[in-house]
């Protein structure tokens, strides 16, 4: 996923013509736009991006560089502008350009982009601009996962001392019933379960109900 959410994976799936901008645009929280190097007006763009501004792409290649100056507040696109020279220049050490600019739409809403770019050919860049909120939410799942993953290697060896049977009482414990809801629900005493609640919770190394329910959500063993 965040392999094909890069701009070098996005480029180069444009340039094989394995995929279109409107099939990308369909998958990712994005806007994906082709720039020309010369002026840096839209060449084509995403189908979204045309229909937020009520406009078709031969007037967008009329306005040229115009359009842009219309949209995109004054100093983000001076910012814009300055670091794509740069990339142009060295683009033996810099792989991709990247920035941040305010779009200003037709009904006055104005919103924050971050943008990257890759040169697709001497005339040519392609552009993917992520809505920093969009972008936000990406990385903390992003961050969710890793930080998952990290738990569970920490703590695998501890899980794998819970039976199948605790594992089960895990799950109702989870439920937030009480023992002897608990112990109804699984045909046996209250005592029983008790037993089962304080090896749970010695194999997990917890001493609170929120962290034996930390640990259960974390392996996906709550109801």
């Amino acid at each position: 996923m965040f392999e094909k959410f890069s701009i070098q994976e996005v480029s180069r799936q444009i340039q094989a013509g394995e995929k279109s901008i409107e099939e990308i645009t369909r998958h990712i929280p994005c806007h994906l736009h082709i720039n020309s190097l010369e002026d840096f007006s839209v060449i084509e763009t995403d189908p979204k991006l045309i229909e937020y501004f009520d406009i078709d792409i031969q007037e967008l290649n009329k306005q040229g560089f115009v359009f842009l100056q219309k949209t995109v507040h004054p100093q983000d696109l001076v910012n814009a502008v300055n670091a794509n020279l740069e990339y142009i220049e060295n683009q033996d050490e810099m792989t991709h350009v990247s920035f941040f600019q305010r779009v200003t739409y037709p009904s006055h809403r104005e919103k924050l982009y971050y943008t990257r770019g890759k040169v697709l050919d001497d005339k040519r860049i392609l552009n993917l601009s992520v809505p920093v909120h969009d972008l936000e939410l990406f990385n903390q799942s992003i961050n969710d996962i890793y930080e998952n993953v990290n738990f569970i290697k920490e703590n695998l060896e501890r899980f794998s001392l819970l039976t199948k049977k605790e594992i089960e009482v895990c799950r109702y414990l989870c439920g937030g019933g009480s023992l002897q809801d608990v112990a109804d629900a699984m045909g046996v005493s209250i005592h029983t379960i008790k037993n089962h609640k304080i090896n749970i919770y010695r194999k997990m190394n917890v001493h609170s109900f929120f962290r034996f329910y930390n640990f259960a959500v974390k392996f996906k063993i709550h109801k």
